[in-house]
């Protein structure tokens, strides 16, 4: 009987440690289950240590929470002005608020900390290609490959300005070695696709943008400019899906919201002309209503845009 008792008594211990195990593992799962939940809880065990501080930054940067994060990464350098990733986010803040000056302050403190730091030198040369000064973001860009000849992102933003400056074979050269580096970029399919677009050879430039957005379903600027090119070469039933895709993962985009507002029109145009039923006359008149409250919502964006506003009045004129 006793040894029953203890058996059973034994049983109910294990059973409330495992429990209690279980409820701690659960406990701690539940503070890991994202960054921001992790670094707060570490920065409140560790409230003397700059790193979980600049983690937790990054964690409220990358959820769009910039004042929040900025607060993170001085109390950062507060306890380690050395700091320079700090520095960086610090930086990266002020050029998601469009003060890019401010931005290049902030990395060249990072530089002086930390000069052979890739990142930052790739930044700087962001910031300047950002400001139009070309050629010191290429100077800056240069010095970065210096460090690492390898990385197809410092080979992308190089040949990007290179395209600005109106240098397209030498961008070219670069996307093309940026991607026998990393063949998955598709930053680099679209650059190669804007070059041909602007060439004239649309064939090429639509399989390049096609490249892009299998790798990146959500690429809205590629997926955009697929639809333009079947919108200049007629096929107008096939650029509309596409202009609405985009405008899905970009709904404020002026340029896409225009394209779809005109391709709208043509289609309505090309209903008119096939008017043979009272079904067909309906469908072009639903169309240049899209268009009508499309061309609105770029004014609404953007009041002064001279050929949105030039649109909407010759279509008011026809209805």
């Amino acid at each position: 009987m006793t040894q029953k008792r203890l058996t059973y008594i034994e049983s109910v211990v294990l059973a409330g440690l495992v429990l209690l195990f279980a409820a701690a593992a659960h406990q701690r799962n539940f503070v890991w289950k994202d960054n921001l939940t992790l670094w707060s809880d570490i920065v409140k065990k560790s409230p003397n240590k700059a790193r979980p501080y600049n983690n937790l930054g990054l964690a409220l940067f990358y959820n769009k929470d910039f004042d929040k994060a900025l607060v993170e990464f001085r109390q950062t350098l507060r306890l380690n002005p050395s700091a320079e990733k700090a520095y960086l986010n610090i930086g990266r803040i002020y050029e998601e608020k469009g003060r890019i000056k401010e931005a290049i302050e902030q990395y060249r403190h990072a530089f002086k900390i930390a000069p052979q730091f890739t990142d930052i030198i790739h930044f700087i040369g962001n910031a300047y290609a950002k400001l139009g000064q070309l050629d010191t973001a290429i100077f800056y860009y240069k010095k970065a490959l210096a460090l690492r000849p390898d990385s197809p992102s410092l080979l992308v933003s190089l040949g990007s300005v290179l395209h600005k400056k109106g240098l397209t074979d030498r961008a070219t050269d670069k996307f093309k070695k940026a991607l026998k580096i990393a063949p998955d970029m598709a930053q680099a399919y679209y650059n190669l696709g804007l070059i041909n677009d602007e060439k004239g050879l649309l064939k090429q430039a639509v399989q390049f943008y096609k490249h892009a957005i299998e790798l990146k379903p959500e690429y809205a600027g590629a997926i955009s400019n697929l639809g333009i090119i079947y919108g200049k070469t007629g096929k107008i039933e096939v650029a509309i899906p596409l202009f609405k895709r985009a405008l899905d993962i970009t709904p404020d985009d002026p340029i896409t919201l225009f394209n779809l507002a005109f391709a709208y029109e043509e289609s309505a145009k090309s209903e008119e002309r096939r008017a043979e039923s009272e079904e067909r006359r309906a469908e072009s008149k639903e169309l240049r209503v899209k268009a009508i409250e499309t061309y609105r919502k770029i004014l609404d964006l953007e009041p002064g845009n001279v050929r949105a506003r030039e649109r909407l009045g010759k279509l008011r004129a026809r209805s």
